[in-house]
């Protein structure tokens, strides 16, 4: 017993001691390195937190424009955040395409007293720059109530090597929106 608690404590230790940042810069007065880039627009995404020669590659995404309005009486407000957009790559630093992420806003434009309103990402489709679609690979199901506004956690899309984003289809309601995307 004695040694699997021992262990136990070892492993941990050696965990703790393994995640500390070896830059040195990491901690000043308590702030990390990502606490320090908040201050980056929302339009432009950089990660400083790996070693400089193991850096993935990153790219500036927008939309635009950035909202839409969609429903048959136009209730719903869609409004797209561009979170990341990171090469990915195999160990031998072949590509294996590019892993993109955003968010949605939806706001309720129906009075009080109305239904709420949801909107499911896995309706969306990426349309690429050799004209085909494609569907999310994660992201959730998003609700706001009568006259209030909701943010969705990350929804995220995986293209294909080679293949940049040209526009991306909002659904809902039977009605359609396109926001052109650029990736850089």
């Amino acid at each position: 017993m004695k040694t699997k608690s021992l262990f136990a404590m070892l492993s941990v230790s050696l965990l703790v001691f393994a995640c500390k940042p070896k830059n040195g810069t990491g901690e000043a007065n308590g702030k990390t390195d990502s606490a320090v880039k908040q201050d980056t627009p929302k339009e432009t995404v950089a990660h400083a937190d790996a070693p400089a020669g193991n850096t993935p590659k990153t790219y500036t995404i927008s939309f635009t424009p950035d909202s839409a309005l969609l429903g048959k009486q136009k209730e719903v407000s869609i409004k797209i955040s561009p979170v990341t957009a990171t090469d990915l790559s195999d160990p031998d630093g072949k590509s294996e395409g590019i892993e993109m992420t955003f968010k949605i806003t939806i706001t309720n434009k129906n009075k009080i007293g109305s239904s709420s309103v949801g909107v499911s990402p896995s309706d969306f489709r990426l349309v690429l720059d050799n004209n085909t679609s494609i569907s999310q690979t994660s992201g959730g199901y998003v609700s706001a109530e009568a006259e209030s506004t909701k943010e969705s956690n990350e929804i995220t899309y995986r293209l294909p090597t080679g293949t940049k984003p040209k526009t991306l289809n909002l659904f809902y309601d039977e009605t359609r929106a396109a926001v052109g995307v650029s990736l850089k």
